[in-house]
This record gives structure tokens, C-alpha cells and sequence, in this order.
């Protein structure tokens, strides 16, 4: 398994081209540009609450309008009108109850000193965990990608992608899922940004749910899926 893992890895990181196509920019492992190009770990966690159910490509719109506007930040959120930043986030899916929640979540960070106090403190995935709208996956790519802690965020693309490369299904438990892949893989901040960063890649243009791409797959090689293996989900 281990070895398994490791040309994976090795796969994922000869994908440099392909994932920026996509808006993954693998760069120095501490870069908020890993995120879509973000510029600070502000703008992460402003797209990781906004892009919840809503394409990148209108994320970005979104985002650019906040740049013009002076709203990229989470102290400038956090003092605006949340019916304001509705309007102003247009073309998101939920886009008044994302403003809203976006609004307290500015706050809430902004009341204990920003996001380089909340990644000194001991229980920052509880913290994140307790702000509305803030669901496990979407706190560990916070974690990740804004604050750059060693943690695996889990989306239905890792499942899918990681049961039918590495035979491994822990069921549909969250928690399980990233305690099974951190203990196989390396706990890297550049890794597992890269394995994020890839998996979900791969999982939206190669391993779709029905008739997926193998062929054409980078993964190909070492899939158990694409070789008859046992990996199916």
C-alpha cells in the first residue's frame, strides 16, 4: 500500500499543468495561491464559504468584485451590511444566507484577533466547526489552504477517486475517511495540499461516478478500478 501511495503521489506531482488549468496553482507549499490564485488566507475563506455549491468560474467573478470594492478582506466583511453583500456576491447559489453567515463568520474571526490568532489557537477546528455554514470539509480546507495546517479535507471526489486507486473504504463516515488517508499518507503541508489538489482534479474530469475515463486517466497505471481491482465505489 505504501508504495501505492507513494507513485501516486509521484503522478499527482508531474500534474502541474493540469491543475492549473483547473485553478489549482502548486506552488511553494505555504502559497494561499494553491486556492484558485487566492492572494491572502482572507480571500480563502472568503471563496471556501462562497464556492460551497456554486461553480469556481462564478467564484472568481465574485471574488475580482470584492477585490474592486475593498471586500476581499475579513475586517472589511465584517463591518458591512449583510443585504449589501448579497447584492455584491450576485450569481452565487444561497447568496443571502452565504452573505449572512459570511458577515459572522468575518466577525467572529475578527473578534479574537484574525486568522493569525485562530491558527495559534488549540482548538481551531472546533472553532471553525461552531461558525455556521462552516461543515468538516469546508473547515479543513480553511485549515489547509488558509491557514496552512496539516490536515486532509474529505470530499466525495477523495472517496471515489481514493477507493478505486487504493482499494480502501472506510464507508461514509467523514472522520473515519481522513484518519485512514492521514495515517497512509505523509502529514506534509505541500503534499497534502497537492493530494487535495489532485484528487478532486481527477475526480471532476477522469473519475467520474458512471463511465469513467480510465483511459485517459494519469492514474491509470497504478488504479486497482482501471486494472480490475477491487476498488468500485
Amino acid at each position: 500500500m505504501n508504495e501505492t501511495v507513494n507513485r501516486m503521489i509521484e503522478v499527482f506531482k508531474n500534474m502541474r499543468d493540469e491543475l492549473e488549468s483547473v485553478g489549482w496553482y502548486p506552488v511553494d507549499a505555504e502559497s494561499t495561491r494553491w486556492w484558485g490564485g487566492a492572494e491572502t488566507p482572507d480571500e480563502v475563506v472568503i471563496t471556501a464559504i462562497l464556492v460551497q455549491q456554486t461553480r469556481w468560474d462564478v467564484v472568481h467573478e465574485v471574488l475580482n468584485r470584492l477585490r474592486e470594492l475593498g471586500l476581499n478582506t475579513l475586517r472589511g466583511i465584517a463591518d458591512v451590511d449583510p443585504n449589501y453583500l448579497a447584492e455584491v456576491i450576485k450569481g452565487v447559489n444561497y447568496r443571502f444566507t452565504k452573505a449572512q453567515r459570511l458577515v459572522k463568520l468575518a466577525r467572529n474571526i475578527t473578534m479574537i484577533g484574525g486568522l493569525e490568532k485562530l491558527r495559534l489557537r488549540s482548538d481551531v477546528r472546533d472553532f471553525l466547526l461552531n461558525q455556521e455554514g462552516v461543515g468538516r470539509e469546508t473547515a479543513d480546507s480553511i485549515m489547509l489552504f488558509a491557514l496552512n495546517i496539516p490536515t486532509l479535507p474529505i470530499s466525495q471526489y477523495t472517496k471515489r477517486v481514493l477507493n478505486r486507486v487504493l482499494g480502501i473504504n472506510p464507508g461514509n463516515d467523514y472522520d473515519l475517511w481522513k484518519r485512514t488517508l492521514e495515517e497512509l499518507i505523509l502529514r506534509d503541508l505541500y503534499i497534502y495540499k497537492l493530494v487535495h489538489a489532485s484528487v478532486v482534479t481527477i475526480g471532476k474530469t477522469y473519475c467520474l461516478p458512471n463511465n469513467p475515463q480510465c483511459d485517459k486517466c494519469p492514474l491509470r497505471g497504478i488504479c486497482l478500478y482501471a486494472n480490475g481491482g477491487r476498488g468500485s465505489r
